[in-house]
Parts: structure tokens; C-alpha cells; sequence
């Protein structure tokens, strides 16, 4: 049986947010092929517009081969 690994994300920093409670639950509802966790929104970086204008497209790698 192949196991699977998928993060949830909870748009919250509240440790007793109803988001995360409902993801948890549902977490211990999934089947034993799922393997479910947190990718907590800390870790992500912050989206602002006001960044928009200095992104330059050189920054992105390219996927041409």
C-alpha cells in the first residue's frame, strides 16, 4: 500500500483556532494511507504588493532545458 503525505494549511497564528481544531479531527478521520500535517503559515513568506514592482522575472529560475 503506498502512503501518501499532505500538509494542511490553517490560516491562523492561534493555537486553539477552530481552523486547526477541524483540520486535527479531520487529520485522525483520514485513512492510514494519508499521512496528514500541518505546514504551519510561519514558515511561508509574507505576500505584499508593495513588493510587486521590484520583482524582476530574473529571479525565477528557468525550466527551459
Amino acid at each position: 500500500m503506498n502512503k501518501y503525505k499532505v500538509g494542511y494549511l490553517v490560516d491562523s497564528f492561534s493555537s486553539t483556532s477552530i481552523n486547526r481544531l477541524l483540520a486535527k479531527a479531520l487529520a485522525r478521520l483520514a485513512p492510514p494511507e494519508l499521512e496528514l500535517s500541518e505546514i504551519p503559515i510561519t514558515d511561508l513568506p509574507i505576500y505584499s504588493q508593495d513588493y510587486d514592482a521590484a520583482f524582476r522575472l530574473s529571479h525565477v529560475p528557468s525550466r527551459r532545458p
